[in-house]
């Protein structure tokens, strides 16, 4: 800061934070506060209490020395330098007084060695003296910035009684305070003492060497930040890479799928071929027939024109021949209908399975290089493990360094084999055991017996392959929060519910028309909205997601999308009531695809709708009569799955929307629905579908095969009175709206 502008902001650092006026005798407590000697004598006696000051700023508390006498507190000098300093400043305004006559003068001038003040009167008495012939004196209007540097530097007086013309000379190294002359005779006799400016210059090479030693520190960042860079463009180079790679090896895939579908095309074609010969063929035949048949019934009918009943009696060979091939056709019936060849395509389910949940390969990174003989795996607890839970795999590193051995644990990967299949599982965490082991948790897929192998950089490491016995899964209620009520915590029909990178759980309330964030062991964090129609309010909030720093909220019968700030603060909304593009019709579900566009489930519409976060409309889903009620609509992988709430069943599409399966149906049993259903994906890439009516919360694979289920009606712990909906925290926890119990539970 330039010595202007400290200047004019000088009123800032002259007031005492007490009284709020000018320092007079500024103080200055250990804790390095400074105020007012008489604001810190009217405090300590306000408080009754003879021998103690509690510091106004921070309230931190100090036995006062000398028997209760402040005046024992260092002065501030700094702050007297600027109070020095002050009248500089208001010279233009209120002019500035005399140190001899005291009477104000806006034409005054500064005795740098008499350190004070002169009007223009006194000043021609002052450079009168003969003693002062040597005196540094210059008018204020004269004034440029190195003469106020002078004037903060002016020589420190001593503030002990009676030394108050004394200059400070020494430091007193054994009371480390600065003192006169006078001081280190009287006072501090037999104290190591050293020149105040030698003291000043030692410390002033140990300020200048930190901060040398900062700049280092800054320069050796900064460095670190230029290395980061080039890392970032090295990431980025090798991601093109390896999409250029995915490419390929995808266009391969393609390829050859081409090659196949061209194949049957041609066999085909030549069926095609050789069938509409042999139809031709028949054509002709019968063509040549009724030709032969046409000829004959012209020749009959002559007959019988001409002829008169005597005739007609008598024998007639033709004639014979027309009523015994008549009689034959008779006996015959239908035996000349023709066959026509049918075309089916029988497509290899199989391999659709094996692309769709095995994928063409699979993206792997590694930080550092580890050696697979360093490490070793053992199985712990995948015995009875669950399927889409925790799997536990216990890895040894002999590598003591904690973070590089967090780094080589990063291209540790499982491969569970089930039969024939394989299933790469889903790392999810590390945890460090304090023993040299680290724990690394994984998701599960098949049951079974399976052959799990641990693998560090593509080879097996010490221990690997082991046997595991992967049970169905089953779920536990672990918590459980909320109950009625409308105050901050409490829960009126919670709907809707999302979780963001840091496991804050967003829930959004339809009965009191508003959001709660929540931490992920149930501590309400923070509310907002209220019921309304002006922005930011709610009337009915249903689907909720969170995307980056900011959380989507569908408000049902407002008809409306809004967009709030992570702290709940409103941004934006988009909707209206209405059946064209951009409009919507009591939408309830919401949530984000993989492009960072909205998906809204527009129930009265009967459409999918896909929205850009500023609420532009990009298309829908959805042809007359696809849905009875859309309710909420995910992607998952290349997949829309939505949930039809009029349907009662689950339909899938591709990611351009057309249709390609559906499951469920009305009812009760496994894989059936009743009522409302809403769905999530969980980390084991199953469908948690929340059968409301049925107070269950289903489990399928995205095929539609179901996996288990969990939850009947009641009250108590696991159990459910309308589950709305579900999210996953990062430790694979499922959280649940318990709508018509008013709460939220979570279960592991």
């Amino acid at each position: 800061m330039d010595i202007k502008t400290f200047l004019d902001n000088i009123h800032e650092h002259v007031c005492c934070p007490v009284c709020m006026t000018r320092f007079t005798n500024p103080k200055q407590l250990p804790c390095l506060h400074s105020f007012c000697l008489h604001c810190l004598q009217r405090i300590q006696q306000t408080s009754g209490i003879r021998d103690t000051i509690s510091c106004p700023e921070c309230r931190r508390n100090f036995r006062i020395p000398g028997n209760g006498d402040f005046n024992v507190f260092p002065t501030n000098f700094r702050i007297n330098s600027l109070l020095d300093a002050l009248p500089v400043t208001e010279c233009n305004t209120s002019g500035i007084k005399c140190g001899n006559c005291e009477k104000a003068s806006g034409e005054s001038a500064y005795c740098f060695t008499c350190c004070s003040f002169w009007c223009d009167h006194c000043l021609r008495l002052h450079n009168g003296l003969r003693s002062n012939k040597e005196h540094h004196v210059l008018a204020l209007r004269d004034f440029r910035d190195e003469d106020f540097e002078e004037i903060l530097k002016q020589p420190t007086l001593c503030g002990k009684k009676g030394h108050e013309k004394k200059e400070l000379e020494f430091f007193c190294q054994v009371c480390e305070i600065t003192i006169c002359n006078a001081c280190a005779l009287l006072e501090h006799e037999g104290h190591a003492k050293i020149l105040l400016e030698d003291a000043a210059n030692e410390r002033n090479s140990r300020v200048k060497a930190a901060i040398e030693s900062k700049k280092r520190r800054a320069l050796e960042k900064m460095t670190r930040v230029a290395k980061i860079d080039e890392n970032c463009i090295s990431i980025q180079e090798r991601a093109a890479r390896v999409k250029s790679d995915v490419q390929q090896f995808a266009e391969r895939f393609i390829a050859a799928i081409e090659a196949q579908k061209n194949h049957i095309f041609d066999e085909v074609e030549n069926k095609v071929r050789e069938s509409l010969q042999l139809l031709g063929e028949q054509r002709h035949e019968i063509e040549e027939d009724v030709k032969m048949q046409e000829t004959e019934i012209e020749k009959t009918e002559m007959i019988l024109k001409r002829s008169t009943n005597a005739q007609l009696m008598q024998p007639h060979e033709f004639l014979e021949k027309i009523v015994q091939e008549k009689a034959e056709e008779e006996d015959s019936g239908n035996c000349d209908i023709e066959h026509v060849t049918a075309f089916v395509f029988k497509g290899n389910e199989k391999l659709y399975d094996d692309l769709k949940f095995q994928h063409i390969g699979c993206f792997e990174s590694f930080t550092t290089k580890t050696i697979p003989k360093d490490s070793s795996a053992e199985g712990k607890g995948t015995r009875e493990g669950t399927v889409g839970l925790k799997a536990e795999i216990v890895v040894t590193t002999r590598n003591t360094q904690k973070e590089q051995c967090y780094q080589e644990l990063d291209c540790v990967t499982l491969e569970m084999r089930n039969g024939e299949g394989r299933d790469s599982a889903i790392k999810t965490q590390i945890q460090d055991n304090k023993d040299g082991t680290y724990k690394i948790n994984y998701f599960a897929k098949e049951t079974g017996t399976c052959q799990a192998s641990v693998k560090v950089n593509g080879e097996h490491v010490r221990g690997s392959p082991f046997e595991v016995q992967v049970k169905r899964r089953q779920f536990r209620p672990v918590l459980s929060f909320g109950q009625r009520g409308s105050d901050a915590g409490m829960l009126s029909s919670p709907w809707g519910v999302a979780v963001n990178d840091k496991d804050e759980i967003a829930v959004s309330e339809s009965g009191n028309h508003r959001v709660q964030i929540f931490a992920s062991n149930g501590t309400h964090l923070k509310s907002f909205g209220k019921k309304g129609n002006q922005q930011g309010d709610f009337n009915f909030p249903a689907g909720i997601a969170f995307h980056n720093d900011k959380i989507i909220v569908v408000d049902t019968i407002n008809h409306r999308v809004q967009l709030f700030s992570d702290e709940g603060h409103y941004l934006n909304q988009f909707g209206g009531e209405g059946s064209r593009d951009h409009q919507l019709q009591f939408p309830y579900g919401l949530s984000i695809d993989s492009g960072g566009n909205i998906i809204v489930g527009d129930k009265n519409n009967k459409l999918i709708k896909f929205f850009s976060l500023d609420g532009r409309f990009l298309r829908s889903v959805g042809t007359e009569g696809s849905f009875i009620f859309p309710l909420r609509c995910i992607q998952q992988e290349n997949y829309l799955i939505v949930s039809d709430y009029g349907g009662h069943c689950i339909k899938v599409f591709n990611r351009e929307g057309k249709f390609l399966y559906k499951f469920g149906n009305k009812g009760k049993g496994d894989g059936e629905f009743e009522n409302r259903s809403n769905l999530s994906v969980d980390r084991a890439g199953h469908l948690l579908v929340c059968d409301s009516a049925n107070h269950r919360v289903q489990v399928f694979k995205l095929s539609g095969e179901f996996v288990t289920k969990f939850g009947e009606k009641g009250a108590g712990a696991g159990e459910f009175n309308v589950p709305f909906s579900t999210a996953v925290l990062s430790d694979g926890k499922i959280i649940v709206t318990d709508y018509y119990n008013h709460r939220v539970q979570i279960f592991e």
